[in-house]
């Protein structure tokens, strides 16, 4: 039965964990998912030489490690330092930072595999793309493993480019009289491209539920909140420039540096 991913029950789903399961038991589940959606996504676009980039599944599998390492370096790291002010001031800015970069490159990932499934005529063009790529280049290994995969001969009919190719001693229909079989490629090579796109998808989309799980773990909020929050508990509910202590050059410096 093929594999389908409808997008509203998968948000559903990932509401569900992060809402109802612990903090700690979201963020582990919803990791170790993310990276084995990333790394079957990478074994079966290498394997079956589908049209998406390789460095797409590649990035949705690191990126769930790289985020759980990364607090956990940071923290590690920052423990080690003697001087307090370098501690707060330095070393709070480089989580903010990477979970920046993390969540830019998260929503890129996301991108380009939804470009894969959506439009319709768009994924048809790709594949027929890398296809024409593999018989111009008579890459008889890429497209025999393909046919070989899916027990097919050619891509839109069992004499479209098949292998073996077309020459003095073999006809449009060689694949089918020499391997015997029936279909063409590009419905279940599509439909493959399809699935993997969507663990892609899938793979990105845990490793968000992961970090909200992360953030209601860490008990604090991130990013400017923390700022204004760490600034509003030293001066008694209000930023530093409302407070007696950033009254004076003294407090303009500490405010704007």
């Amino acid at each position: 039965m093929p594999f389908k991913v409808d997008t509203t029950v998968l948000l559903y789903i990932i509401f569900i964990v992060v809402r109802y399961w612990s903090s700690t038991l979201a963020m582990t589940s919803g990791g170790i998912i993310s990276l084995l959606l990333g790394a079957i996504s990478w074994a079966r676009t290498t394997a079956l030489l589908l049209p998406l980039p390789t460095w797409v599944p590649a990035i949705a599998t690191l990126i769930s490690p790289i985020m759980i390492l990364t607090p956990i370096i940071t923290r590690i790291l920052s423990t080690r330092l003697n001087n307090e002010t370098a501690r707060n001031y330095r070393w709070s800015t480089i989580p903010r930072i990477l979970d920046q970069v993390q969540t830019v490159i998260s929503t890129i990932v996301a991108t380009v595999a939804l470009a894969y499934l959506f439009p319709d005529r768009i994924l048809s063009c790709n594949l027929d793309q890398q296809w024409q790529e593999f018989f111009k280049s008579k890459n008889s290994h890429a497209i025999r493993s393909i046919q070989d995969e899916f027990r097919c001969c050619g891509l839109r009919s069992v004499h479209d480019r098949a292998w073996p190719f077309k020459d003095r001693n073999h006809g449009d229909n060689a694949c089918e009289l020499q391997l015997g079989y029936q279909r063409s490629c590009f419905a279940p090579w599509r439909e493959h491209q399809h699935r993997t796109s969507w663990m892609v998808f899938a793979a990105v989309i845990f490793v968000f539920a992961a970090k909200i799980a992360f953030i209601r773990i860490s008990g604090r909020p991130t990013g400017w909140m923390s700022t204004q929050s760490q600034s509003a508990s030293q001066g008694g509910g209000l930023p530093a420039y409302f407070t007696p202590r950033g009254a004076g050059r003294r407090g303009y410096r500490e405010w704007y540096s």
